[in-house]
């Protein structure tokens, strides 16, 4: 999936499952777990030099890059877990929730992609894939029904 759809998909998760992991909704949390959501769905393209995001962080993502091969262990719900344990050690209970649904949105848009992700990389290679082509039509289709819901939500 393309940048856009993962920012879609992240601000989505936070606004539309937030309760769901105690998030409440008083103005200023609000405003911080749909940040924070938003910045996590795009991490885990950061070994992707070419990405949004790893062109900004160079040369931090071509170390990464180096280091994994893109959709592999960053695009797993192993690392996410792990994202969520540190976010809660640093912060909190609503930030970890917050980067939690942010990066798990990124792992669930991927996974319908025709490319797919290993959802539990390095245990196992097995692989979940669909049918989306990466900045097709569908995508398209689909991060714009994304916004459109999160604005009905937020209105």
């Amino acid at each position: 999936m393309m940048f856009l759809t993962h920012l879609a998909g992240g601000i989505f998760a936070a606004v539309y499952f937030g309760n769901f992991l105690g998030i409440s909704y008083s103005s200023n949390e609000k405003i911080i777990t749909i940040v924070v959501a938003a910045v996590f769905a795009l991490l885990p393209d950061i070994d992707m030099v070419k990405s949004k995001l790893g062109r900004k962080l160079q040369p931090f993502s071509n170390v990464l890059a180096v280091l994994f091969r893109h959709r592999g262990f960053l695009h797993s719900f192993i690392f996410a877990a792990l994202v969520y344990f540190a976010m809660l050690y640093l912060f909190s209970t609503v930030i970890a929730a917050a980067a939690v649904l942010g990066y798990s949105s990124h792992l669930l848009l991927d996974m319908a992609t025709k490319e797919g992700i290993m959802p539990l990389s390095p245990l196992s290679k097995m692989k979940i894939r669909g049918f989306v082509r990466t900045g097709g039509i569908l995508e398209k289709a689909a991060t714009a029904a994304l916004f459109v819901l999160i604005i009905l939500k937020l209105v």
